[in-house]
């Protein structure tokens, strides 16, 4: 079956160089914002008989993003396509994956059965905060596959500064899966910090580091407020590291998070899930391999 691109905002970029590696087309559309601030989403390419493949981001802007993947599903369908794929590498919501107090919306499973309900039979997400591993799944009926961005950033690190061993450190328990595929991809050793959050702003870390006069990269899903990955990388500097990188597979750097990482990091990378000036991993292959 013939795929198509179809990009959406926050991915305009990403969808480009999936389209190269698929050598494939990326089809004629039109997005933009009516003038009380609605979407408005149009596709000009006949998809008869093909799998619409759409790409987007949760970041910046989850709520428009949503609003615009659902609406760009939904004119994949009008224009007759087969099937209807979303590559959503950051998954906006994903954080609200159960109700952890009484009365909370379950933000994810809302999302997940709009995405279904709007026409797409499967998507494409990239260390997603609800899974712990990177095999298929179901999300609440809808088809998903996670792959991880974190051996290609130890890779990158490791041969962007010339490293012969490279020690990973997981700043919680959360990434603890991501952090050991990644060290056992690139030949590493790993370890682990445990993380209790005070606030949306506030965290405190215990752990033992042996960390002496090692090259360390702390290894995350996401950075947003980035006080996580500061507080690790902080901890392993006291702990005598010799060289402290910082990394992810997402970078949000909500306010001056990605100032401030650079103050305590050597230096800071992420993949190119969110468009930012971090972004030099690129997931397309990946995500290529599963589609």
């Amino acid at each position: 079956m013939k795929q198509l691109i179809v990009p959406c905002s926050n991915a305009v970029d990403l969808a480009t160089k999936l389209a190269t590696e698929l050598k494939t087309g990326v089809v004629q559309y039109e997005s933009r914002k009516f003038p009380d601030g609605e979407n408005y989403f149009r596709i000009d390419t006949d998809l008869s008989g093909s799998e619409a493949v759409i790409v987007q981001s949760g970041y910046p802007n989850p709520n428009d993003s949503v609003i615009e993947l659902l609406l760009a599903a939904d004119a994949c369908k009008e224009q007759k396509a087969r099937k209807v794929t979303a590559v959503v590498p950051y998954f906006p919501y994903a954080r609200q994956d159960k109700r952890f107090k009484l009365g909370e919306a379950f933000s994810l499973e809302i999302i997940a059965k709009f995405l279904k309900n709007s026409g797409i039979k499967r998507i494409i997400t990239a260390d997603a905060h609800f899974r712990d591993d990177y095999v298929g799944y179901n999300l609440f009926s809808l088809r998903g596959t996670n792959i991880s961005g974190g051996s290609l950033l130890a890779h990158y690190i490791k041969a962007k500064f010339s490293l012969n061993k490279l020690h990973i450190i997981s700043p919680d328990f959360g990434a603890s899966e991501l952090v050991k595929q990644a060290a056992e991809n690139t030949d590493s050793t790993h370890s682990a910090l445990k993380k209790k959050r005070t606030s949306d702003y506030q965290v405190e870390m215990t752990g033992t580091l042996n960390v002496q006069g090692k090259n360390v990269l702390v290894l995350d899903d996401m950075i947003s407020t980035g006080n996580t990955m500061i507080k690790a990388v902080e901890l392993c500097k006291q702990n005598g590291a010799a060289r402290v990188f910082a990394a992810a597979s997402h970078g949000l750097f909500v306010s001056d998070a990605l100032w401030r990482l650079r103050s305590a990091a050597e230096y800071v990378v992420t993949t190119d899930s969110v468009k930012n000036e971090t972004a030099e991993v690129s997931l397309a292959h990946e995500i290529v391999n599963v589609l």
